[in-house]
């Protein structure tokens, strides 16, 4: 049997105005290394990589050139049709291609690294506009009530003060995964920052069971910020392997998806 597979990678972007965005953090990098040793180790057990990623994220085998290693572009060759870019910008268009890729194939692993918003923008106001609306008889929420939700298609002045974003919570993608397809081995992610290893350890567990994952990645931003990449890759409580470094990452998770 061969595998069809998708990843996430990168970090999504949500609109404030038609030029101004609001942005995860997130590079693809895990992503990209994931899916190309994906290639490099099982690609003959490789059907299809859906790799769904922000517009500027990391892709598996960038355009290759002169210069480039000979095992990158031997794997790169070896993709060839078999890694599909699909790009995304905010939240709901990740949902609307997660839920297209899901129902149209018969996917067999799912390794969600996206870095998704969990805000998305609802309608932006004013002080000003905000403080006559109570002046007028309205209180704070009437005045919130009385928006009908989306965002302005022009440019927000650069002259405005006082400027007001109502956010609005996003779907969260990791959730719909398994409804869509209880089949799928679904590989979760989760990042905090600063916190001790038993806490991250025990969201991470509580992230593996409420969305049914089969893995779940913890990683700690502030170790990635000091430059090494530490993450535990959990199956359950008291089974877990630990990993430095986003190549030993990758290759330790797709020992574990393989094998499990």
């Amino acid at each position: 049997m061969k595998y069809n597979i998708v990843i996430t990678a990168g970090g999504t972007s949500e609109r404030i105005d038609n030029v101004r965005k609001i942005t995860n953090g997130g590079t693809g990098k895990l992503g990209s290394i994931i899916a190309e040793k994906l290639m490099e180790r099982a690609g003959d057990k490789v059907e299809k990589i859906f790799y769904i990623c922000s517009e500027n994220a990391v892709i598996p085998f960038p355009e290759r050139s002169e210069g480039d290693a000979p095992d990158l572009i031997e794997n790169a060759d070896r993709a060839g049709d078999s890694v599909d870019i699909i790009e995304i910008t905010g939240t709901d268009d990740l949902k609307e291609k997660v839920e297209t890729v899901l129902t149209e194939n018969d996917i067999h692993f799912f390794i969600h690294s996206m870095a998704v918003s969990d805000y998305s923008v609802d309608y932006v106001t004013t002080a000003e506009a905000l403080a006559n609306s109570v002046r007028e008889g309205q209180s704070f929420y009437d005045h919130i009530r009385s928006f009908s939700g989306g965002i302005t298609d022009d440019k927000i002045s650069s002259y405005e003060d006082d400027l007001i974003i109502k956010l609005k919570r996003t779907p969260k993608i990791i959730s719909i995964i398994k409804d869509i397809s209880p089949e799928t081995f679904l590989v979760g992610f989760k990042l905090l920052d600063g916190v001790s290893e038993e806490v991250l350890i025990d969201t991470a567990l509580k992230l593996k069971e409420k969305n049914c994952c089969d893995l779940v990645v913890a990683n700690d931003l502030s170790h990635i910020r000091e430059g090494e990449h530490r993450a535990f890759i959990i199956r359950s409580e008291g089974q877990m392997t630990a990993a430095a470094g986003k190549k030993d990452i990758a290759e330790k998770l797709i020992d574990e998806m393989l094998q499990g």
